[in-house]
């Protein structure tokens, strides 16, 4: 083996994994001036995902394509000059790169080729040299042969994954001025709260109780307006939506950003059972059903099932998908029985109470008012005038989730819900995520029609909240 050279402290070597690609095609463009080697197995990975009709298969597609720009601006072997000011290289497996690993590693399995060509420029390079891999196995066997991996972290978020305290203590007289108005400006002061650094997120939700009396006390939403205004707004506490009243505050918090016709995007994070599918359904059958706000309501879910993958399944798509599907009827099936036991009448629109009684989930997607389907069948429709919900959305990478997002058309809506404590994807965890990252990076960017609420209590039973909690 040959004997390892100098290191340099300047340009380093990435090697990249095929999960990286796949998680996101433009991962490429964020190695700044360094060189970039694609091993030529990961080239054949990538070709058998093409001319898949999933979001794999369309990353896939797209990374390729990148690929054959740059080879015609040069020999990939030699090294092509990228517009980041990386350099793209393809490396294959040879007798060298065999020879640089021990037998245990000098299979033919892809891993092991990867590593083989990591080792042999290690080897042979003066710079650093860093195996950049989303496989968690693949690190540790890295690891263990001398070289540096990491996961690819240019999208790794959570600064504000945190389920801070929403407990604001103000003036009692503010409290009674905000019974009487529903939006005031900043209170003079907050208690504890040094109100230079108090910079909460827009439409942030809050319980504010006076100082004076803790059982006084009123909820509101944090905003952010033209002309640098800023202050409070109350919250709409809505009860009895087709016979569901959410059962804490959050859960108000959750309710009011849902029916809220000004806020486009609500990412609803938290853990099983704390309500969060059932409200996002409820709300979005009452916004189409009795308010008119949408046309239809679009529900899907991440197509990561736990377990044995749907293509294994028997029988079309729609057969494949119902099992996968299953929770989401469960919680239609839910709304629409309490639905007939009693609504309250609210705004006119396109039913009435007296009809809700005869409605189905068939006669919904018959009408063309609902429809649930397969997330990959999203890509590359424009949604307008719609209510989507995207159920498990903490399996999407953040490439997947900007897919998503940009299919929204005029007068359309998108809640994703998700946990972040059950990631069913193997190649994301709860930093890097498309959940969160959106999330956060629609608040790094302050937009005034988004929201996210962090829900961390369970309501589905005394049994479901402590397994959460516990397990």
């Amino acid at each position: 083996m040959p004997k390892a050279v100098k290191k340099s402290t300047k340009i380093k070597n990435f090697v990249i994994d095929t999960n990286v690609i796949l998680y996101s095609p433009k991962a490429l463009e964020t190695f700044d001036d360094n060189n970039i080697y694609i091993p030529a197995i990961v080239l054949e990975e990538l070709d058998s995902f093409k001319k898949g009709v999933d979001l794999n298969g369309y990353n896939a597609r797209e990374f390729i394509r990148k690929i054959e720009d740059y080879r015609t601006g040069g020999d990939l072997l030699k090294g092509v000059k990228m517009e980041s000011g990386a350099t793209l290289f393809i490396s294959f497996h040879d007798k060298e790169s065999k020879d640089s690993v021990p037998e245990e590693f000098s299979g033919r399995r892809n891993d092991n080729l990867i590593l083989g060509i990591a080792k042999k420029l290690q080897n042979e390079s003066k710079n650093e040299t860093i195996i950049i891999s989303k496989d968690v196995n693949l690190r540790v066997k890295a690891n263990a042969l001398g070289i540096k991996a990491e996961d690819y972290y240019h999208e790794r978020m959570g600064s504000f994954v945190e389920n801070r305290d929403d407990t604001l203590y103000v003036p009692d007289s503010y409290i009674n001025t905000m019974y009487q108005e529903s939006e005031l400006p900043m209170p003079d002061y907050i208690y504890g709260i040094n109100m230079e650094d108090f910079k909460p997120r827009v439409n942030e939700y809050f319980v504010m109780k006076s100082e004076v009396d803790d059982k006084k006390g009123v909820l509101v939403k944090y905003f952010e307006d033209e002309g640098d205004i800023k202050g409070f707004q109350r919250v709409t506490e809505y009860e009895n939506v087709y016979g569901i009243t959410p059962a804490n505050r959050k859960q108000k918090y959750l309710m009011e950003a849902l029916l809220d016709p000004d806020i486009d995007a609500v990412f609803a994070i938290g853990i099983a059972g704390t309500g969060k599918t059932l409200l996002a359904l409820c709300a979005g059958m009452y916004a189409v059903l009795n308010e008119g706000t949408y046309k239809k309501m679009l529900v899907t879910r991440s197509p990561i099932p736990m377990g044995r993958d749907l293509g294994y399944l028997p029988g079309n798509i729609s057969e494949k998908l119902d099992p996968w599907l299953k929770p989401i009827y469960d919680n239609l099936e839910f709304i629409i029985g309490n639905s007939s036991k009693e609504i309250k009448d609210g705004k006119d629109g396109i039913y009435y109470k007296s009809q809700m009684n005869n409605i189905t989930i068939d006669y919904l997607k018959s009408s063309n008012i609902l429809e649930i389907e397969a997330l990959t069948y999203i890509r590359g429709r424009t949604l307008i005038d719609t209510y989507v919900v995207i159920d498990e959305a903490q399996n999407l990478s953040p490439h997947e989730m900007k897919t998503i997002i940009t299919r929204a058309g005029n007068n359309t809506k998108i809640v994703f819900t998700g946990d972040l404590k059950q990631i069913d994807n193997p190649y994301l965890n709860e930093w890097d995520n498309g959940l969160i990252n959106a999330s956060e990076k629609f608040t790094q960017a302050r937009f005034k029609h988004c929201t996210t609420v962090f829900l961390d209590k369970g309501e589905r039973s005394r049994l479901a909240t402590e397994a959460a909690r516990v397990l």
